[in-house]
């Protein structure tokens, strides 16, 4: 059976309105970073996301692409996510993670990227990494997160009324399990890194 994020992690990926947390850790992620006027209409975001959607889909071909993976087993690729950074003056940097399977490692990436079209970005745009999300509070938005999202109180007043600390004021995390671009009927998961003061976090997912 293939493997489906969706359906195998849906405590991390759930459609679920009420606050829940997650603690991330360590994982190999396709990246891409840029800046950004229009959230996620602009240009350049949505050219980047397309093209490490891209390299991440050859990835999970493995060898039908002869991409050279040991231990592969077939999965659906990750949706893309991205943490946007309000600039001070206006606008946002953003940096685009892909999370790859545990089996798939550097040399995977570079051959996809020997087999990838660079037409609409450079080679050096797009780089293999090992992250950690850390400790978050999720939950969902319908269509495009706006600073007044409903999604964005939720999170505060959840952690404001816990007792927790937000790690970054003018920073959180998008996940598109819909896809890309955003239409007002596509959900998605939005995540605020949060301190959790010593408290006890119910029904923490680790990953």
């Amino acid at each position: 059976m293939m493997f489906n994020w969706e359906t195998f992690e849906p405590e991390e990926y759930g459609r679920i309105e009420e606050p829940r947390f997650v603690d991330l850790t360590e994982r190999s992620y396709l990246t891409a970073e840029g800046d950004a006027a229009e959230h996620t209409d602009d240009a350049n975001f949505l050219r980047l996301a397309s093209a490490a959607a891209q390299v991440a889909k050859t990835i999970s071909g493995g060898p039908d692409n002869d991409i050279p993976v040991s231990g592969f087993k077939a999965y659906v690729p990750y949706p893309v996510q991205a943490v946007w950074t309000a600039k001070d003056g206006g606008g946002e940097h953003f940096k685009i993670w892909i999370k790859q399977p545990l089996f798939i490692d550097e040399k995977a990436f570079a051959a996809a990227m020997t087999k990838t079209n660079f037409d609409n970005f450079d080679e050096d745009e797009l780089h293999f990494e090992h992250l950690a999300e850390g400790i978050e509070i999720q939950t969902i938005n319908q269509g495009p997160v706006t600073l007044d999202a409903p999604a964005l109180k939720r999170l505060t007043d959840a952690i404001k009324d816990n007792g927790y600390e937000r790690v970054h004021d003018n920073q959180h995390r998008e996940v598109y399990i819909d896809g890309l671009p955003l239409d007002n009927d596509k959900v998605v998961l939005v995540r605020l890194e949060i301190n959790s003061m010593g408290k006890l976090l119910p029904g923490v997912v680790h990953n």
